[in-house]
């Protein structure tokens, strides 16, 4: 994991007039809106006697109060009251009082804290465009994976899986799962890819979005801050200026988890009454690669690539410029020493601070160890090496492997409406010769009510029809 990256710790919206705590790295912090209206971010643990200041409440001087003893911190992590010594300078009699302070920004409707003690040095807010675009409309979804941040990443970042997870295929190519070409370009703080391919188009109302065998243009983009993926495709066929354009912000809660937002943009079908299907259709192709993800083994994030990993010519390009980003992070000192960590749980992870490192003296906890500039010993992405597939001669017909199905696909999997967890269950628990037809009949019900979600209660509705 790595520091000096501004994060996304929260939607704007969802921060008001109480504190906020989440976690990142598996260090445990808090927003608050000062007097000014102003978003901070501090530690969240007490240095006292350790109490989460989540719990505490908000003064009027734009101080958070500790729950336990009522110790009052500032944004910038200076604590200015002790309560039981009111009449004295809380420095002067308590020495080691003080908390970590994070930089913070408010854009886009998100709260970003840069994570780390060099926020000048970390790579910048990108623009988005589509943002204050009024002919733009856009929805807002979030939540956490049971994956590593780069796990969840990395079922994203190449396009063999779309013909293969969601059923997009490349149907301009001779081998429709064969990835069309594409140009990568890496910057400074993250890389673009680039391809153009006649892909299969999706059912429903998107297959009236363009013409059969339009060619498309879709533009995938990287940036360090956020972790952000994003996505740009002209759904309505090259040339005509209707998008489909989703941003996927990763925060990794600790080595196992993510905390995923997602913004969808479209710039058609501005009527409110699809947003619905929208949000649907882009949630869609999340989950399923949500359950690919959360089923990847080794648990726990990588550190580099690994390096008896099977890499393939042009699949896997993305993600090796991914790494080559994060090795420059290393290089800079800026990723966490994985193996000094303790368990979140029983230990407090501290991430080094602006705070910190002006006044490196007197801390109560101690912050989590970085990665020496060259002394990891990490394989790096020059070392990886892959068969030059356009030299070897092919010993296959063209058209070997085609006569069955790309995948056998699970009908929840490839559901047309999104279903409750609970809902989804009951489902799963029926003989699997059922299964198909429970699905389209509660999918049916759910159209003809004007819903695009299944419930329990819709299923047991449905079942007592039956029954009577």
């Amino acid at each position: 994991m790595y520091t000096n990256v501004w994060y996304v710790a929260a939607f704007a919206k969802d921060l008001t007039n109480e504190p906020v705590k989440f976690r990142a790295m598996g260090a445990d912090l808090v927003l608050f809106r000062d007097s000014d209206g102003v978003a901070q971010c501090i530690s969240n643990v007490c240095p006292h006697r350790g109490a989460s200041l989540a719990q505490g409440c908000l003064y009027k001087d734009g101080t958070l109060a500790c729950p336990f003893h009522g110790y009052r911190f500032n944004g910038q992590g200076e604590c200015t009251v002790i309560p039981s010594r009111r009449d004295h300078e809380a420095k002067v009699v308590a020495p080691g009082v003080k908390i970590d302070a994070y930089a913070v920004q408010e854009k886009y409707g998100l709260i970003w804290v840069c994570l780390g003690d060099e926020p000048d040095a970390a790579e910048p807010l990108f623009d988005m465009p589509e943002w204050d675009n009024n002919e733009f409309r856009a929805a807002m979804h979030e939540e956490i994976w049971e994956a590593d941040y780069h796990t969840a990443k990395f079922t994203n970042l190449d396009l063999v899986h779309l013909p293969v997870v969601h059923g997009i295929s490349f149907k301009s190519q001779e081998n429709p799962i064969q990835p069309p070409k594409h140009v990568i370009s890496l910057t400074e703080g993250g890389f673009t890819s680039v391809h153009r391919s006649n892909t299969t188009p999706s059912a429903g109302a998107w297959s009236e979005m363009r013409e059969k065998d339009t060619f498309v243009e879709s533009t995938l983009r990287f940036f360090m801050p956020g972790f952000t993926l994003s996505g740009k495709l002209e759904i309505g066929g090259m040339g005509s200026g209707l998008f489909n354009v989703f941003y996927e912000f990763s925060t990794p809660i600790d080595e196992n988890r993510t905390m995923m937002r997602y913004f969808f943009f479209r710039n058609y079908r501005p009527e409110p009454e699809f947003d619905a299907e929208h949000v649907r259709r882009n949630l869609q192709n999340v989950h399923q690669d949500k359950r690919i993800a959360e089923a990847q083994r080794p648990i726990g994030a990588l550190t580099g690539p690994r390096p008896d990993g099977i890499y393939t010519y042009d699949e896997d390009r993305v993600t090796l410029a991914y790494w080559t980003l994060l090795e420059r992070m290393r290089d800079k000192g800026w990723q966490l020493d994985r193996k000094s960590l303790g368990d979140p749980e029983k230990s407090v992870r501290i991430i080094p601070s602006p705070t910190r490192k002006a006044d490196p003296e007197g801390w109560v906890f101690a912050a989590m160890a970085r990665v020496a500039p060259g002394a990891s010993c990490e394989v790096s992405v020059r070392d990886i090496s892959y068969v030059d597939i356009p030299a070897v001669e092919p010993t296959r017909p063209k058209d070997y492997a085609l006569s069955e199905p790309l995948v056998p696909r699970d009908p929840l999997t490839n559901a047309t409406l999104e279903w409750e967890g609970d809902a989804r269950k009951r489902v799963e628990q029926a003989p699997e010769f059922v299964q198909p037809m429970i699905i389209e009949n509660a999918e049916k019900a759910a159209k003809e009510r004007g819903i695009n979600f299944v419930t329990v209660k819709l299923l047991e509705e449905l079942q007592e029809k039956r029954a009577s």
